[in-house]
């Protein structure tokens, strides 16, 4: 991330848009999100308030937002909290703030499906965002 603020734990650039993908690769419990009538949504794992990765996905779609904004190429910037092992429900798409909360199967799903973006604008976009986002 610019200025030493997290990292990003995977950028893909496929057809249907760039995905910045936070990996959870740990056995956590059930995950659910909570939606009151009164009050702010929160993501809930094994009981536990942990809203807070939301809050990092949001910094880290905004940084990679404003840098695919330079390359005027309209495409979608999406998040994805992409858990290996935890409890999620078997049916339906999760999401909070626009983010998708998913299995590996079902991100893999996305990033496998057709879009608008075709092979020199992937290629455009993966050689800029290296240079603006390069590995720390």
């Amino acid at each position: 991330m610019p200025r030493g603020r997290g990292n990003i734990d995977h950028l893909a650039i496929a057809a249907s848009g760039v995905y910045v993908i936070d990996a959870k690769n740990h056995k956590v419990g059930k995950v659910r999100i909570e939606d009151p009538l009164l009050g702010k949504a929160r993501l809930v794992i094994d009981g536990r308030d942990q809203t807070k990765l939301i809050d990092g996905l949001d910094r880290q779609v905004a940084a990679v937002t404003t840098r695919v904004a330079g390359a005027q190429i309209d495409v979608p910037v999406v998040g994805v909290l992409c858990f290996t092992k935890a409890d999620l429900p078997l049916l339906g798409t999760m999401k909070m703030r626009s983010h998708l909360v998913l299995y590996r199967k079902a991100l893999a799903k996305r990033l496998n499906a057709p879009g608008p973006l075709g092979e020199p604008q992937i290629r455009e976009l993966a050689a800029m965002l290296a240079r603006a986002l390069p590995p720390a």
